[in-house]
């Protein structure tokens, strides 16, 4: 019952017409009874509990990123299909394992709402206006006051800072659009907020490219900067192309010409609320369909782990990592 849950997916849930809430689980007893009680709900404290004596279809788990694995297997082994909170992993080991908890048993989603928001699709449409993609820049910033409170101050709760958080949007988003780089660079850097004991990242630098076939010269070469210490609040995903720019800053969209003339902007904005909703719905039609977590789907959540693990390996070894190796290496394990 954190503000994930508060904010964005208890009102998701109550807005939407697919599910009906019918009950709340924290460890914090305060927390569960304040919203059990608030909307008239069943609350626990215990999930064994919460499964032994309530009939449900899905659960939605927000919780710290190390505290999730025997909460999947225990729903996944009681028939509960789970939309779980972004990340689907912090490394490739432990991606394998939630695979195994859930294979073949019930539906896993991974939120990741910009994939259910109209402006990021229309970035999608837009690409082929600007020719081929030769560049690609990004940056997610904002000031976090205080790094050391609650659990994303730990690297053993969190499993990594600024780039499994925030970064794991922008990494999504590349995937998406892109396909998965060739090359990973990472440099990261931690302790910039003085006096504040944190143990992960606040800001990284990643460089990557894609090599177009049979042409080393030839590729797509791009950077994102990721961090929760800079002064200003950013979000940005720029591709130049052969044709033109197109540019995603703070929710706006902008095509504009290879002199930097403006040809394109879409007008139409639609509230952050109705992706979350979509994303709900899309979930909820997985489930009502029966589908099941399988292979196929697991390969579409493994280059998002992978380039992650690449960034965290580039940084130690002072190279350069291909994520391609990371998710040959999960499918070898996984398909035994």
């Amino acid at each position: 019952m954190g503000r994930q849950a508060r904010v964005d997916h208890i009102p998701t849930v109550l807005e939407s017409q697919k599910f009906e809430l019918v009950a709340v689980c924290d460890v914090n007893l305060t927390a569960v009874k304040e919203v059990s009680e608030k909307l008239n709900v069943k609350g626990f404290t215990s999930l064994s509990d919460l499964i032994r004596t309530t009939k449900c279809d899905a659960a939605i788990v927000a919780v710290p990123h190390n505290q999730y694995l025997p909460i999947l297997k225990e729903l996944a082994d009681a028939d509960i299909s789970i939309l779980k909170e972004k990340p689907f992993a912090t490394t490739i080991e432990e991606a394998c394992q939630i695979h195994r908890a859930v294979n073949k048993k019930v539906f896993l989603g991974v939120t990741r709402q910009r994939r259910f928001k109209q402006i990021y699709q229309a970035f999608l449409k837009m690409l082929p206006d600007i020719g081929k993609t030769y560049s690609i820049e990004g940056r997610y910033t904002f000031n976090v006051t205080d790094l050391s409170e609650g659990w994303r101050a730990s690297k053993e709760q969190a499993g990594g800072g600024a780039l499994v958080d925030m970064g794991y949007h922008l990494i999504d988003l590349l995937v998406w659009y892109f396909g998965t780089p060739q090359t990973v660079t990472a440099r990261i850097t931690r302790g910039n907020r003085e006096g504040q004991p944190y143990d992960v990242e606040d800001t990284v630098n990643m460089l990557f490219d894609f090599h177009l076939p049979q042409s080393y010269d030839e590729k797509a070469i791009g950077n994102f900067l990721i961090s929760r210490v800079y002064p200003k609040k950013e979000e940005l995903l720029i591709a130049y192309g052969t044709k033109g720019i197109l540019e995603l800053k703070n929710g706006q969209i902008c095509r504009y010409g290879t002199h930097g003339e403006e040809i394109e902007k879409p007008l139409s904005q639609v509230a952050w609320p109705f992706a979350l909703i979509e994303q709900l719905n899309h979930f909820g039609e997985a489930v009502s369909a029966g589908t099941c977590w399988d292979l196929d789907i697991f390969k579409q959540h493994l280059s998002q782990v992978a380039i992650i693990e690449s960034s965290y390996q580039s940084d130690r070894q002072s190279t350069s990592c291909r994520p391609d190796v990371y998710v040959q290496k999960a499918l070898e394990v996984c398909s035994k």
